[in-house]
């Protein structure tokens, strides 16, 4: 009988028990955890000023890779979303504001100097100290940035956790130990019931192209 038992838990990560389920679907769910649970990150940059010794491209590509604490409850993914704007929408993106100037001294801008536009969102970098850029005295940066939910199979950004599946030491064959360590996107706990549900989701669309194919067939 299928099975699973929570072994340690932390804020940062959980190990599972999984007993007498199928090696294939062990691993899915830990792909899943991977690549398929909704997180945030900034998608969209608009550089309106950067006089910093680092390229717009590779300015934004690093801040793409901030991860933030999402709130995958009240934002949809923009294919999910019908407003058709390509910057979002108040439901499925979070606007930021960056604006840093170096004066007299050189200074490092930060993750934490990033300003919402909703100064209450639950939207916000894991960390204020993760570094951004450099800027020498009387360089300067100001650009929009526009956080939206997206998930690791379209891109690195978006992956919710590290996770990996192994036999215990014993070497029981029907049990397997699946680890889950979060990001920092969302709490171990809910990265592994969020790959529980896209994992039923994807086989409830397969048993319904199944059913549709089948009718066709016998019609």
């Amino acid at each position: 009988m299928v099975s699973v038992k929570l072994l340690e838990e932390d804020e940062k990560s959980l190990k599972v028990m999984l007993s007498d389920i199928p090696l294939a679907v062990a691993n899915t769910i830990r792909r899943f955890a991977i690549n398929e649970v909704p997180t945030m990150a900034i998608e969209e940059v608009l550089i309106i000023e950067n006089s910093s010794s680092m390229p717009n491209d590779v300015l934004a590509h690093r801040l793409s890779l901030i991860p933030f604490i999402s709130d995958i409850d009240h934002y949809v993914a923009p294919e999910e979303c019908d407003c058709g704007n390509r910057l979002g929408c108040e439901k499925c993106a979070v606007r930021y504001v960056l604006r840093a100037e170096a004066k007299d001294e050189p200074i490092t801008v930060y993750s934490g100097d990033m300003i919402p536009e909703k100064p209450d969102t639950i939207v916000k970098p894991v960390s204020p100290k993760i570094p951004i850029v450099k800027l020498a005295p009387g360089q300067k940066i100001e650009m929009e940035l526009y956080v939206r939910v997206g998930r690791g199979r379209k891109h690195a950004k978006w992956q919710a956790a590290i996770a990996s599946l192994y036999e215990p030491r014993e070497g029981d064959e029907n049990r397997r130990i699946l680890y889950v360590e979060s990001i920092g996107f969302l709490p171990p706990r809910r990265i592994l019931l969020e790959a529980a549900k896209a994992l039923e989701k994807k086989a409830s669309e397969l048993e319904e192209k199944f059913s549709e194919e089948l009718s066709k067939a016998s019609s």
